[in-house]
């Protein structure tokens, strides 16, 4: 039996399905993802499909294929610099799960429908019609989303929120909860809020504004005053090892129930990109 098929029609189904997932990945994972990155993820993916069903991959050859497209998707979409490599794994991983459900669900929908005998000439024949595609393909995408959310696979955003006083400066910063910052003082001890320069550096003395945007610690470790409350954080990244200089707070607090909790955190003025979202800083409760 010979099978006719559109190629056009099937690289754009393939596409819409992908940015779909995606999509539907973003929100679980509540990850921002620009619209341009996930439509040309999406192409990415329609591509790969096409050429596997030209080339019929398949086998364990297939499989490993498969998960490479899955995860060069997902790195157009979601990598931001300094993206942790086990990021993109999960977000493979969950965009994955969320093509089986989703394509599980609107094939169950359609055998439902079948059995039922309903009098829709959308139902008969060998296809669907775009409508009918396009109500399974609504239907399932809430199911995944709720189903995905029901067993735990989306994480829900912590927050909270930190005042901190710097040289006499008092600043209040909403802080995302972290579980992947890990950051310490090797010293002490101490985890480190990493936060938004933007909001730390002004209220810091010119010298210290001046070597945090020329990073370069070099004069100030050489004075006193300003290296006792400079403290070297080793860190390690997708891109490589590197030191981050944190700083002793004169006080710093946080609020929990309305009531201001007093702490020992240090704080690291960095650029914090897409990695906090909306938020200023990025602190581990653990």
């Amino acid at each position: 039996m010979v099978q006719e098929v559109y190629v056009d029609l099937y690289f754009l189904t393939n596409v819409s399905m992908d940015l779909l997932c995606l999509m539907i990945t973003a929100a679980m994972l509540h990850r921002s993802v620009k619209r341009s990155r996930a439509i040309a993820a999406a192409a990415l993916g329609g591509v790969y499909a096409v050429a596997a069903l030209l080339l019929s991959f398949g086998g364990v050859l297939g499989f490993l294929l498969d998960l490479s497209a899955a995860f060069l998707m997902c790195a157009v979409a979601f990598y931001v610099r300094k993206t942790p490599f086990y990021q993109l794994l999960r977000c493979t991983l969950v965009q994955a799960l969320v093509s089986m459900m989703l394509g599980g669900i609107m094939t169950a929908l359609y055998a439902c429908l079948n059995r039922l005998h309903l009098p829709l000439e959308s139902l008969q024949g060998d296809g669907l019609s775009v409508w009918t595609f396009a109500l399974l393909t609504a239907v399932a995408s809430f199911a995944t989303l709720r189903g995905g959310k029901l067993f735990g696979l989306s994480q829900k955003t912590k927050s909270v929120t930190v005042q901190a006083v710097l040289y006499g400066k008092s600043v209040t910063l909403s802080a995302l909860v972290d579980s992947g910052n890990l950051l310490r003082d090797p010293v002490s001890g101490k985890s480190v809020i990493v936060a938004n320069a933007a909001r730390i550096t002004p209220l810091l003395p010119p010298a210290m504004q001046q070597a945090y945007v020329a990073n370069d610690f070099t004069a100030l470790l050489s004075n006193y005053e300003y290296a006792k409350r400079l403290r070297p954080i080793p860190t390690e990244t997708a891109t490589g090892k590197g030191l981050l200089f944190a700083i002793v707070p004169d006080s710093l607090a946080l609020m929990q129930s309305g009531t201001a909790v007093p702490t020992d955190y240090l704080i690291a003025p960095a650029p914090l990109g897409n990695t906090a979202r909306e938020f200023d800083a990025v602190i581990s409760l653990g």
